[in-house]
């Protein structure tokens, strides 16, 4: 188990020098500054959750949810903070 710690902690270490990891932290410090944000980032995350599990038809409910956030994710802010975020999960 310790050599499996290890690996982890070498890994965790790498991750956090990377420019992805890096710029995350800078766009996740952006959000941080308007109150409510990282909540509404939280919403909109459980709410596409819950659709991508939905066993209901979805086309329609695609769209509303495409067309209930757009103007969120239109905010500049918003978008940069998930694009970060989703490149650092891509590298896990």
């Amino acid at each position: 188990m310790k050599e499996t710690e290890k690996i982890i902690r070498e890994f965790t270490e790498r991750l956090k020098r990377t420019e992805a990891y890096r710029i995350y932290l800078e766009k996740r410090e952006n959000v941080a500054k308007f109150p409510g944000l990282q909540e509404a980032i939280n919403e909109f995350r459980r709410k596409n959750y819950q659709l991508q599990k939905s066993e209901d038809e979805l086309f329609d409910k695609v769209d509303e949810f495409v067309k209930e956030y757009e103007e969120f994710r239109s905010n500049p802010v918003v978008e940069e903070y998930l694009q970060a975020e989703l490149a650092v999960c891509r590298m896990l």
